[in-house]
């Protein structure tokens, strides 16, 4: 079995992957879902792309193989770092709400952030930003966000928020030479359906959409989440025989 390194949203940790993996069958035990700096269990870090690469590839360095890689937002960028820099470790590439909004919202986007962190803390702050985001109907999924972005330091917000939004300043959006999907949820109103095909064709990739997700597709809709990973595996990376 092909390994699984799963990187989180912005804000969350490797917790909430939970209800996605119970849905993920055989890579449960072939599988790596990694806190990236200054999430998680290490709060205390600081967040760079570098950092958040170099927590990646070790990862990738412990595995059984070249792995499937996914990742969501933040995790997205940094999964498309790893394809870049490591090749011989990425077997298949998948982004999940991404790429962000740009344009003049995006610009003002980190400011805004700042200002309401320092309103409003970061728990309000968390709490605003889960119920306008997370449209699962199982409020323990929401949750599982909420602890982990209401427990992130806010420099670690606003750092890895700026990576985000800057992400073609950290990656070169060419071909890959590798199979790869861009996915996002049906009702995402932070990534439309147009920009998430133009990167997908700039990838030499394909896109998917997981129904009744929007955002955090993996917390929203997990089942079907986990549904469309596994058709995209076995359709483009199928298991070599034994």
């Amino acid at each position: 079995m092909t390994p699984l390194l799963l990187l989180h949203t912005w804000g969350g940790d490797a917790g909430t992957w939970a209800p996605a993996v119970r849905h993920l069958g055989p890579y449960v035990s072939h599988l790596d879902a990694v806190d990236l700096p200054g999430h998680g269990a290490r709060a205390a870090e600081p967040f760079t792309v570098d950092g958040a690469v170099e927590t990646g590839s070790a990862a990738l360095d412990r595995a059984a193989g070249p792995a499937h890689v996914v990742g969501s937002g933040l995790g997205a960028l940094i999964a498309l770092a790893l394809a870049q820099r490591r090749p011989d470790r990425v077997r298949s590439l998948t982004l999940v709400g991404f790429p962000p909004a740009d344009g003049p919202e995006a610009a003002r986007r980190p400011a805004e952030t700042e200002a309401l962190l320092a309103r409003d803390g970061t728990e309000r702050f968390a709490k605003a930003y889960v119920d306008s985001t997370v449209l699962s109907g199982d409020p323990a999924h929401a949750d599982l966000l909420y602890r982990a972005m209401a427990a992130t330091r806010p420099t670690v917000l606003l750092d890895s928020l700026r990576a985000t939004l800057g992400w073609a300043g950290h990656v070169d959006p060419g071909p890959l030479g590798l199979p790869c999907q861009v996915v996002r949820g049906a009702r995402d109103h932070r990534v439309g359906a147009a920009p998430a095909a133009a990167l997908a064709r700039r990838l030499g990739g394909s896109t998917a959409v997981v129904p009744g997700a929007g955002h955090v597709a993996y917390l929203d809709a997990p089942e079907a989440f986990a549904a469309t990973l596994t058709a995209f595996h076995r359709a483009a990376a199928p298991e070599p025989d034994r």
